[in-house]
């Protein structure tokens, strides 16, 4: 979150132009769960996903979980920096949503015309990452990722998203020893 925020006026503020100030960060939470109207809210670190340390919120009487970064819903995976920890990583955070045994998981990102079933969420994102890692291994450019991607992927929202990771990957790739951070924030601009 603290890199988010000082990344602001780099990349933010480039890609989304007059959104409202707001350097806003997590305070933690005594024991990682609060009650809110009687229903216990936990905190569960995920680990590594689209960025390092995520987190998901469960309602385990709901049977819910609020997946922020975990589990994608119709969207394409922002893969720019886990490319560099490497996909397993983002697999473990998804079983550890799955062992949550949720029905139900809102993505924080998604396309909100499509439905919430848990099931089908955690299965949609194991299989993009092993597209993604299939298409990494085998494409030779960005663009060649990238519209392998969108082929398998027509549907999906988030293009630049896909393109922003197209650009980070190869880039990174093609850049040995340099700094992977550069191929980051520039694949948004």
């Amino acid at each position: 979150m603290h890199g988010n925020v000082a990344a602001r006026r780099f990349v933010w503020d480039s890609v989304y132009p007059g959104i409202p100030d707001s350097p806003v960060t997590a305070v933690t939470v005594p024991d990682n769960r609060f009650t809110l109207e009687g229903k216990d809210l936990v905190i569960v670190e995920a680990g590594y996903t689209d960025t390092d340390a995520s987190s998901v919120l469960h309602v385990p009487d709901l049977a819910l979980v609020v997946a922020g970064d975990v589990v994608y819903n119709g969207a394409h995976l922002y893969l720019s920096e886990t490319s560099l920890a490497g996909l397993d990583a983002w697999r473990q955070a998804v079983d550890c949503v799955d062992a949550l045994g949720a029905r139900a998981i809102v993505a924080g990102h998604q396309n909100s015309n499509l439905a919430d079933n848990a099931a089908r969420l955690i299965a949609e994102t194991r299989e993009y990452l092993d597209v993604a890692e299939e298409q990494f291994n085998t494409q030779q450019t960005a663009v060649g990722y990238f519209n392998a991607m969108v082929d398998r992927y027509p549907d999906r929202l988030g293009r630049t998203v896909l393109w922003a990771t197209a650009q980070a990957v190869f880039g990174i790739r093609e850049h040995p020893g340099e700094d992977p951070v550069q191929f980051i924030a520039g694949g948004w601009l």
